[in-house]
């Protein structure tokens, strides 16, 4: 809510209870939590199929007033109106649902999971390489049948589109895995990797301060040898800003995490 619900306008009029990615993840993360703690590995599998059928037919089958059933259109889904019906003027306004679809964020955190679990389980380094490139072909080929009868739509989160991303990014983790953890070429991903260490700690920094100005402050005097590129200079300075206070913390130990 403090990143885009406006809660630090403290005027109940502007307030969105859900409108951030956040928001989705910790949903996803109960759900995910949840499972992980009370469930064996063959039935956190089954559960998140379940879900993404559950997902999918209260979506196709549930008839919404003045719309009817099967409706995807931005105002006539289900989730939407669930969302506006439950979160009434505190809903964000945009095309985005979020309460419905916890159910399959559950599952993208869920499919991150059973990533991890094959990454610390006990196979060879190539093989575990062969299971992901495998899981994220087999995704993508579902993801597309799928798109058939429930299409890939990110707005929604829907089941297809789950399987769609998470295939993109088991064939992402597959290639990293590789080359940084098989291969053994490290020093090339330090850069992301200071990032990475206190990637919510940037994501909320960059939602309250203003990085590009204060870059400005240190190459605003280039503007009139830069030209067009004069933007590009700006945006990178501001990238320079946020990375050199990331290395300090990450120097220091400091992690922030929930």
């Amino acid at each position: 809510m403090v990143a885009q619900g406006h809660l630090l306008a403290y005027d109940l009029s502007k307030l969105h209870i859900y409108s951030n990615t956040l928001q989705a993840i910790a949903a996803g993360y109960l759900i995910a939590a949840i499972v992980i703690l009370n469930m064996r590995i063959v039935w956190q599998v089954v559960t998140t199929a379940a879900l993404l059928l559950l997902f999918w037919a209260l979506m196709m089958l549930v008839p919404v007033p003045g719309y009817g059933a099967g409706v995807l259109t931005p105002d006539g889904n289900l989730a939407i109106y669930l969302d506006k019906l439950i979160l009434g003027r505190f809903q964000d306004g945009t095309s985005y649902t979020w309460i419905l679809s916890g159910m399959t964020f559950g599952c993208t955190v869920m499919l991150g999971a059973m990533a991890g679990h094959l990454l610390r389980s006990e196979k060879r380094p190539k093989s575990k390489v062969l299971w992901l490139l495998a899981v994220g072909v087999a995704s993508l080929v579902l993801a597309l049948i799928w798109d058939i009868w429930f299409p890939i739509i990110k707005h929604l989160w829907t089941s297809s589109f789950v399987l769609f991303s998470a295939g993109l990014c088991c064939l992402l983790l597959a290639l990293f895995y590789l080359v940084i953890d098989v291969w053994g070429f490290k020093k090339w991903a330090f850069g992301f990797v200071v990032i990475g260490m206190n990637a919510i700690a940037v994501y909320m920094a960059t939602r309250l301060f203003d990085f590009r100005r204060i870059g400005s402050i240190f190459v605003g005097g280039l503007d009139k040898w830069c030209g067009s590129w004069d933007t590009f200079i700006h945006a990178a300075a501001g990238l320079a800003v946020i990375w050199l206070i990331l290395w300090w913390m990450y120097r220091k130990k400091a992690f922030i995490r929930v």
